[in-house]
């Protein structure tokens, strides 16, 4: 009698589990905008540059073509930091270039980067304070700020050259000119 008890509660044991197994592996995936706590993600993908620039409510820097890179990524963070990915033309190397319009600044003191860590180096480029970084072979990061935005960069895969030319031609030539 007790061994039946045994194998009983050992049967039902096994096959609470299987079907709770069953049951977990069934349940939906949950919206791109959830976690499975419950809180939204604040990262949200999309598509086009176009749809990023409506959320956010301004036009994000952007690496142009003509600086050999092409967009690969396009996310906003809380709906208002653009967060945009590229990968150097027939390379593996990638640069993340963030952008926050400051009205919206959350205390974030000029670093959007999402660095920590880092031994900042300050800079000037075009008479722009930056913030500079070496965070690991061929991987640099840089912040610097105007009185409208923030903005950051980090890119992996290229040499120090390559990343200050990319610095001064590119991006901080841009933001003082267009930003």
């Amino acid at each position: 009698m007790k061994k039946q008890l045994v194998k009983q509660s050992l049967l039902t044991t096994v096959a609470a589990c299987i079907f709770a197994g069953a049951a977990f592996a069934a349940a939906p995936a949950p919206d791109a905008g959830t976690s499975w706590a419950g809180m939204p993600n604040p990262i949200i993908t999309y598509d086009t540059y176009d749809q990023a620039r409506q959320v956010v409510g301004f036009a994000p820097l952007y690496l142009t073509r003509d600086s050999g890179y092409s967009c690969n990524y396009i996310s906003v963070i809380s709906k208002n930091l653009a967060d945009l990915g590229f990968q150097k033309l027939g390379s593996t190397a990638n640069v993340r270039v963030r952008t926050l319009l400051r009205a919206k600044d959350q205390g974030t003191h000029g670093n959007i980067s999402g660095v920590y860590g880092a031994e900042w180096k300050k800079e000037t480029i075009h008479g722009q304070t930056v913030y500079t970084a070496r965070l690991n072979t061929n991987e640099y990061a840089a912040y610097w700020q105007n009185d409208t935005y923030l903005f950051s960069v980090q890119a992996e895969g290229i040499t120090y050259a390559d990343f200050q030319n990319l610095l001064e031609n590119s991006l901080i030539d841009d933001t003082l000119h267009y930003f």
